[in-house]
């Protein structure tokens, strides 16, 4: 058996060492990793590793186009484990573990062991994971079970946010007057003159859109090909709400609240105005106010109105 090695004290603390094995019997990895970890070894580190010498002889066998297949080959490839060993007495058992294992390292073909001091380890202790609070958890689940069928119209009503509605050819630095009127509302609707939903317009393409004549080397940092000069430039034409909104994107009143969430997330979007069948705009919800239903509404307004 190994000689046991002895314990040594520096400040009053035990010292770590590191345990490196070059295995050559790759049988016995399996059975070798789950007795270390049954003795107390915290964690090991495998690496592919090959031994100079014989691999100095199977190139000169093989030739030097074989490099590539220098770790496939089982003449040549080899593991080495690093594991890193604070407590004496782990140590001592790994170490005793290995050599039973690979019937001593005296023989040939039984790879390399190696006890090295460390003189600072960290990371050998961690902290144990912080459960997840299902309570939590299920309190969401459970509202989403309540509202994920019920109806957009059903949230839009809930919480009874006005829409802001601006037309096309609305001025653009008339619009955050509309907006401060509805704090929560972060999406504004684009609309024709027969008040048909016809684009979109967020606080971000609005700050953007105003903000480009106040610092404008913001936006010419971005500039780096022809495709950037000619946008650069194209912002300096926009005036109204037609030239900055996107595509519109909406919900029915009777579309469920599951569909307006994914229309949201897929569009990157806080909110979505509700339509008629004409695309009339009668509503708006909000990222905001889906969330709040889910998690602080047990019940869909259906559902509570008949339990009363």
């Amino acid at each position: 058996m190994c000689a046991s090695v002895a314990p040594d004290r520096r400040g009053g603390k035990f010292m770590a060492h590191l345990i490196v094995l070059v295995l050559d019997n790759m049988t016995v990895l399996p059975t070798l990793l789950e007795t270390w970890q049954s003795v107390g070894v915290p964690g090991v580190t495998i690496l592919q590793s090959t031994g100079a010498y014989r691999t100095q002889k199977w190139l000169r066998r093989m030739g030097l186009g074989a490099l590539d297949r220098l770790f496939e080959s089982e003449e040549t490839s080899r593991r080495t484990l690093l594991a890193a060993v604070e407590d004496d007495v782990v140590l001592e058992r790994a170490l005793a573990e290995a050599e039973r294992l690979t019937g001593g390292f005296d023989h040939p073909e039984s790879g390399l062991l190696l006890v090295l001091p460390v003189s600072r380890a960290l990371g050998l202790h961690k902290s144990p994971k912080r459960e997840m609070d299902m309570g939590a958890h299920e309190a969401t689940h459970s509202g989403w079970l309540a509202w994920h069928n019920r109806s957009a119209a059903d949230i839009a009503a809930l919480f009874n946010l006005r829409p802001v509605v601006v037309r096309r050819d609305t001025v653009l630095d008339q619009i955050p007057q509309a907006l401060m009127a509805q704090p929560d509302v972060q999406v504004v609707c684009v609309t024709s003159e027969d008040d048909v939903l016809v684009g979109l317009l967020t606080i971000s393409d609005l700050a953007n859109a105003l903000l480009f004549y106040e610092v404008p080397e913001e936006f010419l940092s971005e500039v780096t090909d022809l495709e950037g000069v000619i946008e650069f430039v194209e912002r300096s034409r926009v005036r109204t709400a037609a030239d900055v909104m996107k595509p519109p994107v909406w919900v029915r009143q009777d579309d469920p609240v599951k569909l307006a969430f994914k229309r949201m997330r897929q569009h990157q979007l806080p909110g979505l105005p509700v339509v008629d069948e004409i695309y009339h705009i009668v509503g708006y919800i909000s990222m905001l106010a889906l969330l709040l239903a889910v998690c602080c509404q047990p019940h869909s307004p259906r559902e509570q109105h008949g339990a009363e």
